[in-house]
Formats: structure tokens, C-alpha cells, sequence
């Protein structure tokens, strides 16, 4: 996996195409309606004398989503042709740019509809704030949860 990568060109999205992997658990960390930002992260935790690092994954601006609280490993690939046909007949009024993403787990799948995603890896606490996503004040997760 790439450190940091953002994908937000026609080129990177590709039907069916595999975006990321990770076996490592995810959790939906923060939401913003004020800039259409979700952020999913993985917890810092300790695994054989190591302490793991940290990933954040952001969705921006995010147009639509089916998602859930945890995944247990994550995979996120384009939709292919149906899969996207299926999301944007019950998300009536989406952007045609935006792009379909199937999020992946455990044999399960969500979506989010998006104009770009991205990632990084980085040795900071649970409580940092991403460097990825900027949260108003009132929405910061570090304010809600500090």
C-alpha cells in the first residue's frame, strides 16, 4: 500500500478496478455535511510489542453512501457497470462525474458516491486530526470526541 495516494482523474477510476486493500480494521471516524467529507481510520493499537500506524481513508465531497460503523478489512474498487446502474437508480439527482465506490468486507458490500478519495498512512494518535480532511469547528472530531 502507498503511504498517501489521492484519486480524484477520470484515469484512476476504472469499472471494477481495485482502488485499495487493507486487512485491517476500519471504523467511520467523522462525517461533515458542511464539506461532504466521510472519513474512515484504523485505530492505533499495539500488536506484537508494536504500535501500529494509523490510516485515514477520506471521501470527498461525498454525494451519497450506504455505509456501516466497522469494517474488518477493507476493499475499495469502482463499481462496474451494473453495480453503478443499480446505486444511481436509488440516488436519484447524482452528478454524472461522480464516481460509484464499492467498499468491501467480509463478503459485504456498501458504496459511497464521491469526486475523489484518498488515503495516508502515518505514525499519529487516534485523537490527531487527519491530515487529509479540514473539519469546521463544530464538526471536528477531535472537539466531539477530545
Amino acid at each position: 500500500m502507498l503511504a498517501r495516494d489521492w484519486l480524484n482523474t477520470e484515469d484512476r477510476f476504472v469499472p471494477g478496478a481495485e482502488l485499495f486493500r487493507s486487512d485491517r480494521a476500519f471504523t467511520t471516524w467523522a462525517y461533515t455535511i458542511s464539506h461532504s467529507q466521510l472519513l474512515l481510520r484504523t485505530r492505533t493499537a499495539w500488536r506484537d510489542g508494536c504500535r501500529q500506524s494509523r490510516i485515514d481513508v477520506l471521501f470527498k465531497p461525498v454525494q451519497a453512501m450506504k455505509i456501516r460503523i466497522e469494517y474488518d478489512g477493507l476493499v475499495i474498487r469502482c463499481a462496474t457497470s451494473a453495480e453503478e446502474e443499480w446505486i444511481r437508480a436509488d440516488n436519484t439527482g447524482l452528478a454524472l462525474d461522480a464516481w460509484c465506490l464499492i467498499l468491501e468486507t467480509g463478503g459485504d458490500h456498501d458504496y459511497v458516491v464521491t469526486h475523489a478519495v484518498g488515503w495516508e498512512e502515518d505514525m499519529e494518535t487516534d485523537r490527531d486530526p487527519s491530515k487529509l480532511a479540514g473539519f469546521a469547528p463544530g464538526s471536528d472530531p477531535n472537539r466531539i470526541l477530545g
